[in-house]
């Protein structure tokens, strides 16, 4: 893909997802169409996981995981302040980062993520 191809998609993915960001039902479909038609990332289901467990005092789910560039994602509806803690499935009250944070304490070395994306 070219710069110009990559610019041309980019800009019908924003225009596709504009007004959207439902975490439970759109979360998936939105980062496969961004690595496969912005990134050119041919496989893009066997680049990227979705729902991984990590055990705390309870199951928990990375929303999404790219191994190759080290990248957690931890998603939110397109309403959330991704500034305010959000109560979690525990009681707790985290912030999305926050959220990430603790389950990267849970992974082992090799999987901490180099970034985490909210």
């Amino acid at each position: 893909m070219t710069e110009q191809e990559q610019k041309k998609a980019a800009k019908e993915f924003v225009k596709q997802w504009a007004g959207r960001g439902y975490e439970k039902g759109e979360s998936q479909p939105f980062w496969i169409s961004l690595l496969q038609d912005v990134f050119g990332v041919d496989k893009p289901t066997e680049y990227i996981t979705f729902e991984q467990q990590v055990h705390l005092d309870h199951t928990a789910f990375i929303d999404g995981y790219i191994n190759a560039t080290k990248v957690m994602i931890e998603q939110k509806s397109i309403d959330k302040d991704l500034r305010k803690p959000i109560r979690q499935s525990d009681d707790t009250l985290l912030t999305p980062f926050q959220q990430a944070k603790r389950y990267i304490t849970e992974l082992p070395l090799s999987k901490h993520p180099r970034w985490v994306v909210t």
